[in-house]
């Protein structure tokens, strides 16, 4: 069983690291919006109540995004840790109180069977939260100049942080109030959860669930797209 759900989607950025003058969430993979890839996806479960998506600008909205009433389209923040807040207490403000997804905008590649059983396994735990993931298989090193490595991490306990990213709302809730960091420098929302005593589950996902950050990756995307559609 799948609980009802909300869908946040924060779409402000500006894509620098993609040099191009449209976000790489507004380019297209087939003809097709690379969020719109996301939105279709979650429109299609019935138990998705709400989309909340938070854009830079309310009078540049691409005219082909995915049209449907369970969505709603608001101005995001200065950072993504600030656009997903604004959505979120967009929900809070609509009486929306059920279990809150997160998911980037730019990564177009989720299969419909993984989603599903993330979201049936969520919905039959007692974890705060759960989030797409992969372990790290890559040997890792750290520099603090980014020119000369100073250390080899261990890897064997590392894993690669993913959305979607699910919570039940209480406990997001709750999550925002304690939280005392710089909400600047959140790149995910399971990061509110790192002091509390809160169990936030790896879901273990594709190694295909690629995000789009640099323009050869919409080749790769559309790739992982059509191998899908087979």
């Amino acid at each position: 069983m799948i609980e009802p759900f909300a869908v946040i989607l924060p779409s402000a950025g500006q894509s620098e690291r993609f040099d191009s003058d449209i976000p790489k969430q507004y380019c297209k993979i087939d003809n097709q919006l690379v969020i719109n890839y996301s939105l279709d996806l979650f429109l299609n479960f019935e138990e998705c109540k709400k989309i909340i998506i938070a854009v830079s600008d309310l009078n540049q909205i691409p005219s082909d995004i995915s049209k449907d009433k369970r969505i709603e389209i608001i101005l995001g923040g200065k950072s993504r840790g600030q656009s997903v807040l604004n959505c979120f207490n967009h929900l809070s403000q609509s009486q929306c109180y059920i279990n809150v997804l997160i998911h980037d905008a730019a990564r177009p590649c989720l299969h419909p069977k993984e989603v599903k059983n993330f979201l049936k396994l969520f919905c039959t735990s007692d974890y705060a939260g759960m989030i797409f993931s992969h372990p790290c298989t890559d040997t890792l090193k750290s520099s603090v100049d980014g020119k000369i490595i100073n250390a080899t991490v261990e890897r064997s306990s590392m894993w690669q942080v993913q959305t979607p990213q699910i919570f039940k709302y209480e406990n997001l809730n709750n999550a925002y109030s304690s939280f005392s960091g710089n909400l600047n420098s959140l790149t995910d929302e399971s990061s509110l959860f790192d002091t509390l005593n809160e169990e936030v589950f790896l879901y273990k996902g594709s190694s295909q669930n690629i995000k789009i950050t640099l323009k050869e990756d919409l080749q790769l995307a559309e790739f992982i797209i059509r191998n899908h559609k087979e």
